[in-house]
This record gives structure tokens, C-alpha cells and sequence, in this order.
């Protein structure tokens, strides 16, 4: 950031010294030659001030009256000026001034040229169409002429005249075209630099600068004559009020751009007051403006633009001392608009002499200054983005943890709601293990009981004790393979392994037995599929038992005599198909949707839990990497199941258990 400082300030003092030598076209130094008298009536002819005393004006510097009411009477004895064919002009390079009338005198009192020039008149009227008033000097064969030169106006009294030959004023001219292109192109960047930022960021400092630079740009027009060239011509009440107006204007868009800026109501409350207290004045002054002539308010906007770059100064240091490093670039670059500004004021009330290119002063001074304001702003917006970067990472982090923390809970809450599932399947499997026990436990019962009356008679013989030991070692080892049935079944391991769909559907089958008959319902399992699957074999078996129990428990529901539950195994493609299916009558469509849902049940609440499916499809979808769907079908509703199957895996059909009837 230094190095683009240091090249900045290179550059314009570059240009500043580029634009500074005297032109070489000069015929002599127009101040010593002068001479002046002060009309205060204003009411004199050339004819009465011809012959009138003049005093010289014997400063080094252009001539500077300061703020005046008098009207100016210059003079000048030119001589020798008509050799050869050189054409000669005069130009005075204060483009603020009213009513100029140009009087070129013979020696014998001949009227040579009188023309009229002057913000007062028609741009058109003009001899060269500049924002500078210019006026060729008739001097063709005259050796010695009198140049008389009245001023009137409501700016500042100073006439900084050149007299130069043809080739000399063109020069001046493509040099102040320089000057004046490099000046506006800079703001014209500058703008446009602060325009896109704005969209950009819609950070509203950048829309208080846009109208800070575009009020001042407007002034600056005003006051250097382009504004009359090329925006509002002979508009004659933006020209009587415009200028002193828009000071005033851009006086106060500074101040207001200043304090959201700078943040002087946190920052600096104290000067905060004083920056609301002068904004209000600026904007008294500017409304006075537009209403009072300009020679009453001129004085007071000058003092006012003179006063607002110290005060923005020195709230740009207190807010420094905040460690604010953005006021950095906004002191460096007030302090450089101050001093120029300083400069140019000083000048208009004649505190300092005028010297060529002191009304560049404050242009040069301004446009290092928008300069350190646009840095201004890129670097607090540079560190607005690091402070948001920070900010977005730490809530990154924050987000990951909770994410993480939100993971943990979520997979608690899997393993808790299939917990939850398998102990509610755990009660019903228990009234499983009462119906399958009550029948062999009842024929025990009846063996011991015939045992012990025939042992009381005497006849229980030797082939009567073996056939009734026979009898129930083989009712015990029923019991001892149930018991070993629903063990498996309630075993946690959820290791994966190559599995047999069709065995498993056997096997749910089987340990749905007991329900399943006491219902009537009659079941029918085809397979037909030559695929093992990778599965978790006890959570693969938990979710048939689920489907095959939700089917039972509809067609007892709807209390369907004839009560059927189809299970088909068959391959799809490289992978397996799964459906069970009943005639229940069907699920009704607006709950369809819903049926996957956790806690959601169509059920009596004292008998279902809305886990049974839910945890069938999370099973399915989450654990296997299959899928699980639903549809009705005509009297009924299908469950279909896919699992994709391990390649190379397939198994051989035996036609003994391709149709197996349970």
C-alpha cells in the first residue's frame, strides 16, 4: 500500500510539474506591465478612464483583489507587438468572472476592438469556444496600442492574463485539455470504480461517496467553466446559482459521507455534534444559494469549503486513535484536499498571491484525495470481508460440531427406535412362544399323567416306560428348537453375511406359525430367485416377520375368512425382489404416503407403535442399500422389497423348494 501511495503522489507531482513552466510563448511578464483603478460606482466609460490615473501594480504575483463590489478597471501600454505575421490573444484563465469588456485603443484614441465577455453573456458569442475567455489582439500593423480591461463581478476580483501568439495559445490550450482530461478521467474512474463496488457490496458508504463525488464533480464544472461548455449552457439562473450552491451541497455530502464513515457518533461523539451542527449550515447555505444573489453568499460558502476539510481532518485523526485503519487513508487524503483547499482559499481573499497553477490547486488536491477515499473504502471492505471470513469459519466450525453432535443423535435415535421395534415384536414373539408351548406342555402334561396312573396299577411295563420317554424327549427337543428359533432371532449381531432370501422366508414363516393358523390364515411362498444377497440375517428376518405380521393383523382387522398371505423370492435383473403380499382390502390413498412414517399407524394405539415399517424401510434403504415400496393391488396391498445381489453369488434352483406351501 505504501508503493501505491508513493506512485500516486510521484505521478501527480509529475504531472503538477509537467503543467508548470512558464509558456515559453510569453512576451513579457503581464503583471509588471499592468496597471489598475478601482471604479466604485462602476459607472465610468473607457473614454472617462482613459486619461484617469492608474495605479501600477507592482506585486510578482496575478492580480488578486479578493471578494469586491468595485467594479476593476486594468490597463495595459502594449508596444512593438506587430512584427512579422504573428497573430496575437489574450486569454484570462478565470472562467468565474461576470462581465469582461475588452477595449483596444489606437494611439490616437481610435477604438481598435471592443468586445463583451463574461459568464453574463452567450457562450456562443465566444470568439474560440473555450471555458477560458479569449480574444484575439488586432495588432497587424499597429506598433503601439492601450488595452483597457473592465471586470465586474460577484466572485473573487483577479485576472490572471497571458498574451500570447497563435502557436503559444495553442499549446496552452492542449495542455489545459490535457490537465482537464487526466483530472476528470480520474474521477470518471473513480466513480465508476465506486458504482460497482456499491452493487457489489450494497454497502451504503458507497452510495454516500457516489453522491459526494458526483456534487463535486458538478461544482468543479461550475467553477472551471465546463459546465457552461457542455451540461447547462446559458442557463442563466444554474449560472447565477449553481456554483455557490453546489459548495455548499458538496460540503455537506462530505460531512454526511464523513460520519457513517468514520462512525464519529461511536467513535467521536463530541465531534460528531460539530459534523451535525456544520451539515445543517451546509444545507441552510445551500438552500440560501439558490435564492440570494451570489455575492452575498460566495463569501460565506468560500469560508464554509475552507472550514469542512479541518474539521473532517480532525475527525479523521480522533477516530485514528480507535485503531481504525481505514482513517488512515481518509486523513492522508483530506490533508492533502485541506491544503490545496487552503491554498485556493486563501488565494480567492487575497491572503496569498496568485501564481500559475494556483487554480489547480485544489483540483490536484481533490483528486488525491477521491483517490485515498476509494483505498478508504477497498480497505474497509477488505476488512469487512476478513472479519465476515473469520466469522463464517467460526460459524463453520460451530455448524460442523452440531452437525456431528446431531449425527451421534440421530444414530442413537436409529438404534433406539429399532431397539424400540424389536422389543414391541419381542411381546408379541413372547405370546408366539405361549401358543407354541400350550399345545406340547399339554401333552406332557397328559404323558406324566398316564405315566404315574399306570405306574399306581402296575402296568406300566418296560415298552410302555420307553414309548412315554420317546414321547417326551421328542416334545421337549420341539421346545428346545423354539426357544433356539426366537434366541437367533433376537440376537444383535448385525455383521453381514451372504444370505438365502428364500431360507429366511421360510424361516419367518415359521416362527409365524402360531399366529398365522390361530388366524386360519393360509400362506403361499414361491422362489424362484438364484441370488444371495449381502444382509444382516437377523434384521433381514425382522423386517418379514414385520410385513408378515402387519398382513396378519389386517385381514384380522377387516376380518377376512378366507385370509391369504403370498410371499414370491425372484431375481431382477442382477439383484433380488422380494414381495409380500394379502387380501386385506388395501391401504387407502391418503395414507399411503404416509405409511413409511415414523410413529404413524393405522392400528388401535394400545396395539401398534408406527415403528414396525419405518424401521423396515430404514433397514432396507440405510443398512442393505436396497429399496422398499408399497401399492394396491386388486382385494390387497404388495410389499416389494429389491436388494441388489452379490455378484457371482447365484445359487442353483432346486425344484424341491421352488413352491413351498407352509
Amino acid at each position: 500500500m505504501k508503493k501505491l501511495i508513493f506512485l500516486i503522489i510521484i505521478f501527480t507531482a509529475s504531472l503538477y510539474a509537467y503543467l508548470l513552466p512558464a509558456n515559453q510563448y510569453m512576451l513579457v511578464p503581464v503583471e509588471k506591465s499592468i496597471s489598475y483603478m478601482e471604479d466604485k460606482q462602476g459607472n465610468l466609460t473607457y473614454r472617462q478612464v482613459q486619461h484617469e490615473s492608474f495605479t501600477p501594480y507592482n506585486e510578482e504575483h496575478s492580480i488578486n483583489f479578493g471578494f469586491t463590489k468595485s467594479v476593476y478597471w486594468f490597463k495595459m501600454d502594449i508596444q512593438n507587438f506587430s512584427s512579422g505575421d504573428i497573430c496575437w490573444w489574450m486569454k484570462i484563465d478565470y472562467p468565474l468572472l461576470e462581465l469582461i469588456d475588452i477595449y483596444l485603443i489606437a494611439p490616437d484614441d481610435h477604438l481598435i476592438k471592443h468586445q463583451r465577455m463574461g459568464t453574463s453573456q452567450p457562450f456562443a458569442s465566444r470568439e474560440i469556444a473555450s471555458h477560458h475567455f479569449i480574444s484575439e489582439l488586432p495588432l497587424h500593423d499597429i506598433a503601439n496600442a492601450t488595452l483597457l480591461i473592465r471586470v465586474k463581478t460577484q466572485s473573487s476580483m483577479q485576472l490572471p492574463l497571458l498574451i500570447l501568439p497563435s502557436s503559444g495559445l495553442t499549446e496552452d490550450i492542449e495542455q489545459n485539455n490535457l490537465f482537464v482530461g487526466i483530472y476528470y478521467g480520474i474521477f470518471f474512474i473513480v466513480l465508476l470504480y465506486n458504482i460497482v463496488l456499491f452493487v457489489y457490496t450494497r454497502d451504503r458508504n458507497y452510495l454516500r461517496y457516489i453522491l459526494f463525488i458526483v456534487s463535486f464533480i458538478l461544482w468543479q464544472l461550475s467553477f472551471d467553466g465546463l459546465g457552461i461548455k457542455y451540461i447547462w449552457g446559458d442557463t442563466r439562473w444554474l449560472i447565477d446559482h449553481g456554483s455557490s450552491a453546489l459548495i455548499a451541497f458538496t460540503a455537506f455530502c462530505a460531512l454526511y459521507f464523513s460520519r457513517h464513515f468514520l462512525n464519529t457518533p461511536l467513535y467521536s461523539p463530541k465531534t460528531d455534534k460539530v459534523i451535525v451542527f456544520v451539515m445543517v449550515i451546509s444545507l441552510l447555505m445551500s438552500a440560501a444559494s439558490l435564492i440570494f444573489p451570489y455575492g452575498d453568499v460566495i463569501p460565506i460558502n468560500a469560508a464554509l469549503a475552507s472550514l469542512i476539510p479541518i474539521i473532517l481532518l480532525i475527525a479523521g485523526l480522533a477516530v485514528m486513535r480507535h485503531e481504525y485503519r481505514a482513517a488512515r487513508f481518509y486523513v492522508a487524503g483530506w490533508s492533502s484536499f485541506l491544503i490545496a483547499t487552503i491554498i485556493f482559499a486563501f488565494n480567492k481573499f487575497d491572503l496569498i498571491p496568485t501564481f500559475y497553477g494556483v487554480n489547480h490547486a485544489q483540483q490536484i488536491g481533490s483528486a488525491i484525495e477521491m483517490i485515498f477515499l476509494s483505498l478508504a473504502l477497498a480497505d474497509r471492505v477488505y476488512l469487512l470481508q476478513r472479519e465476515y471470513i473469520g466469522k463464517l469459519n467460526r460459524l463453520n466450525d460451530m455448524l460442523r460440531e452440531k452437525v456431528e453432535i446431531a449425527l451421534n443423535e440421530a444414530r442413537l435415535k436409529d438404534r433406539l427406535f429399532v431397539q424400540q421395534s424389536r422389543l414391541a415384536a419381542m411381546g408379541e414373539m413372547i405370546e408366539q412362544i405361549a401358543h407354541q408351548w400350550r399345545q406340547p406342555l399339554h401333552t406332557l402334561a397328559l404323558i406324566n399323567q398316564d405315566m404315574y396312573v399306570k405306574h399306581k396299577l402296575g402296568v406300566c411295563d418296560d415298552l410302555c416306560f420307553e414309548k412315554s420317554h420317546e414321547s417326551v424327549d421328542e416334545h421337549l427337543q420341539y421346545l428346545s428348537k423354539t426357544i433356539d428359533d426366537f434366541r437367533n432371532f433376537y440376537k444383535t449381531d448385525k455383521s453381514k453375511s451372504l444370505e438365502d432370501i428364500g431360507d429366511l422366508a421360510l424361516d419367518a414363516l415359521r416362527l409365524s406359525d402360531v399366529f398365522l393358523k390361530y388366524a386360519k390364515i393360509k400362506t403361499d411362498l414361491n422362489i424362484s430367485s438364484s441370488h444371495k444377497v449381502n444382509i444382516a440375517k437377523n434384521e433381514m428376518l425382522q423386517v418379514l416377520m414385520n410385513l408378515i405380521k402387519n398382513a396378519h393383523d389386517a385381514i384380522v382387522e377387516q376380518r377376512i375368512t378366507d385370509g391369504k398371505i403370498n410371499i414370491n423370492v425372484e431375481d431382477d435383473g442382477s439383484g433380488v425382489k422380494v414381495s409380500v403380499e394379502d387380501n386385506a382390502g388395501g391401504i387407502p390413498p391418503n395414507v399411503m404416503e404416509k405409511i413409511f412414517d415414523i410413529y404413524f399407524t393405522t392400528k388401535d394405539p394400545e396395539y401398534g407403535t408406527g415403528l414396525g415399517l419405518h424401521m423396515s424401510k430404514y433397514i432396507i434403504e440405510e443398512s442393505f442399500g436396497g429399496k422398499i415400496t408399497v401399492e394396491n393391488i386388486p382385494g390387497g396391498v404388495r410389499f416389494i422389497i429389491f436388494l441388489l445381489g452379490e455378484e457371482g453369488q447365484a445359487l442353483p434352483i432346486n425344484d424341491d423348494i421352488h413352491r413351498r406351501n407352509v
